[in-house]
């Protein structure tokens, strides 16, 4: 399986290989992806690829990540009970899985752009709502609190996309975005790379009459961004 995997990844530009132990050797070694070009592996073709092996993809995802984002966003007063919530660009499905497990939400909602990974997705949380979505398409859709978890990095056109997901806030409602910091990012996976004042001005000169705050997470490796809804 695991050669056919690696056969459907150069098909797109892709490898995997191990990296070096380190010296401890207690951490499991980490894979890395070989990319050719990074329009490849962000098409849906290459991001099928990517999922076609969930062991391997979530081999390269940083689970423990998400959920981390979920309890940000709660210690700023942002929380998930009774609230309908939604991923965009949800993966796998982990982030809602954390919300799931610990809050009660009305609704998870999770959209995404691989149909592979959606199927892994709603294995993982059957009760969700877990559908298609070109982000680059607009939605009537709207919702108490969105996500978007690394996502805009991986797009030719970020814009058009951040308009789109801010009219899927709700009235009063709220989302979190984040994406690497440009500065240390190499990741050539990537096609945007923001630095923490250009990321604040992008966010802001596109979410115009919402309520903003910008800054670093993860020990300054991710920008973020809370856009709140504001409710006239």
């Amino acid at each position: 399986m695991k050669e056919l995997i690696q056969r459907a990844f150069s098909i797109f530009g892709l490898g995997i290989y191990r990296l070096p132990a380190g010296q401890n050797g207690l951490c499991p070694q980490p894979l890395k992806l070989v990319i050719s070009s990074p329009l490849e592996h962000n098409s849906k073709e290459g991001l099928n690829a990517f999922y076609s092996d969930q062991e391997t993809a979530e081999s390269y995802l940083d689970v423990e990540f998400f959920e981390r984002l979920v309890a940000f966003l709660d210690d700023q007063g942002i929380g998930y009970d009774d609230k309908s919530v939604a991923d965009i660009g949800c993966g796998t499905g982990h982030l809602l899985k954390f919300i799931q497990d610990k809050y009660r939400p009305v609704s998870l909602n999770g959209f995404e752009y691989s149909e592979t990974a959606l199927a892994i997705a709603r294995s993982r949380l059957p009760q969700a709502e877990m559908n298609y979505l070109d982000v680059y398409q607009p939605s009537h859709l709207k919702y108490d609190v969105v996500f978007c978890v690394e996502v805009l990095e991986h797009l030719m056109d970020p814009e058009p996309a951040l308009r789109n997901i801010m009219q899927m806030i709700a009235p009063a409602g709220a989302a979190l975005l984040t994406v690497p910091n440009g500065r240390i990012d190499t990741f050539e996976g990537h096609i945007n790379f923001w630095s923490p004042e250009s990321w604040s001005v992008f966010v802001n000169g596109i979410c115009q009459g919402f309520d903003v705050t910008t800054g670093l997470l993860e020990n300054g490796q991710t920008n973020f961004a809370i856009i709140k809804s504001i409710d006239k």
